[in-house]
């Protein structure tokens, strides 16, 4: 028998799922308020810059959804700002190794440079995750004994 059971090793299980389901939809948001803003703008730049404004924007959004689900709010104001940021460059970097990852898209559409596949949508979350769990999983196991 597990002393304490299993319920102090199932929470952290349940944080990392909800954080990554939570940073996959806010990432899909992510991107569709960079394609509304690109639109806006009426796409004045480079494709090259477009496109990276839409990764850059599901990056953003998956990794506020991975912090969502490893928040603590027992920190002061900037190690939580520092957590956050981690989150959000975790989201941004697992984005562009979606795209690295994930380039399974026919050369004919559009042009294998401008299209952008859907493995951003999860290389993102994983990004971010990673980096929000294990600051998490740190201070949940850091304080499991108090």
């Amino acid at each position: 028998m597990v002393e304490g059971g299993l319920w102090p090793w199932v929470i952290p299980l349940g944080r990392t799922i909800a954080g990554f389901c939570v940073g996959v939809m806010l990432g899909i948001c992510g991107g569709w308020a960079a394609t509304v803003f690109n639109a806006m703008i009426q796409f004045p730049w480079p494709p090259e810059v477009h496109r990276n404004i839409y990764i850059v924007g599901i990056g953003l959004g998956a990794g506020l959804g991975t912090y969502c689900g490893w928040m603590i709010f027992g920190f002061r104001w900037y190690r939580v700002a520092a957590i956050l940021a981690a989150s959000l460059a975790g989201g941004v970097v697992g984005a562009y190794l979606g795209l690295i990852w994930g380039y399974e898209v026919t050369p004919t559409y559009l042009g294998r440079g401008y299209t952008v596949d859907s493995w951003l949508h999860w290389g993102a979350p994983i990004g971010g995750i990673v980096v929000a769990a294990s600051v998490g999983m740190y201070h949940y196991l850091r304080n499991l004994g108090r």
